[in-house]
Formats: structure tokens, sequence, C-alpha cells
């Protein structure tokens, strides 16, 4: 069950049998999740949970175009859920949410170093998946840096 608040992940820790989320509100509502699980008699470290986690091979220059594609994000789940034209949920998110907000707990780095840190905490704190997103243009350039210098580094062992 996808989950993006208190209320759902408690619901996803205690009716789904795994959990999809992104890294801040696996931060800020592990334990939600976690007592949902322990009220309906599971264990929730025994439940796969998979964090969506955007990424940038490059500078600020390229997060900024990535996140030209993903700004309805921070209000995706909280306000824009509900409106059903993409154009006007394009408009209220270039009023709203400034584009800096959208990018900035993103990692953004061509250091290997930055990118490892970041993916190895989120599985020391429990994910069981990683899911890179990247918005950038050249994907390649992203498949190829964490296939050769990210997916390799990781000791998770």
């Amino acid at each position: 069950m996808a989950a993006n608040g208190p209320k759902a992940m408690r619901r996803a820790g205690q009716y789904a049998d795994g959990l999809i989320t992104d890294p801040k509100t696996w931060k800020e509502h592990k334990n939600e999740f976690e007592e949902g699980a322990k009220l309906a008699g599971k264990d929730a470290k025994q439940m796969p949970v998979l964090v969506e986690y955007y990424v940038v091979v490059g500078n600020e220059e390229d997060a900024k175009h990535a996140a030209q594609l993903w700004r309805f994000g921070p209000k995706a789940f909280k306000s824009y859920y509900n409106v059903r034209d993409p154009q006007e949920i394009q408009r209220l998110a270039e009023a709203e949410i400034p584009l800096k907000i959208v990018y900035e707990e993103w990692p953004g780095s061509t250091d290997p170093a930055v990118h490892i840190k970041a993916v190895k905490a989120l599985f020391d704190s429990g994910a069981s998946i990683v899911n890179i997103h990247s918005g950038q243009a050249d994907q390649r350039r992203v498949i190829d840096f964490y296939g050769k210098e990210v997916i390799p580094r990781l000791n998770l062992g």
C-alpha cells in the first residue's frame, strides 16, 4: 500500500502486506507504520518497504531542470490529488511551490559517495527496496552512474 502521512502509514502497517512511500514520510512516520503492523499482530520488520528516492547525477542546474517536471510532488498527495486537470496541477504547482523546495532533499552530485551515503541510510533505516527516480533528460547517465559507481559500492551485508 502506498502511504504519505501518519494515518495512511498506520493503515498500511495494519492492513497491507508492505509499504510504498517517500524518504521524508518514512523518516517522519515510520513509527506509525510499525504501530499499525503491531495492532494487526504483524512484524513490520518482515514486511517489504519500498522507498522511492529522487536523485540527480549532476549539479544544481540539472536538479532545477528535473524538478520542473516533478514540481507538483510536494503537494501531490496533500492537495493536488483531487485536481483532475494536469494543466491546472502544473499551474498550481508553479504558483505555490518554489523550485528549490522540490529538489532540496534530493542527493545531487557526480560524487558516488554522496549517493551511496544517501541510499545506504535508507536501507539502514529499514527500507528493503530503494527505487531510484530521476527526472533528468539523460536517463542513460543516471543508469550508468548507478550501475557502475553506486550499486557495486553499496555494502549492505
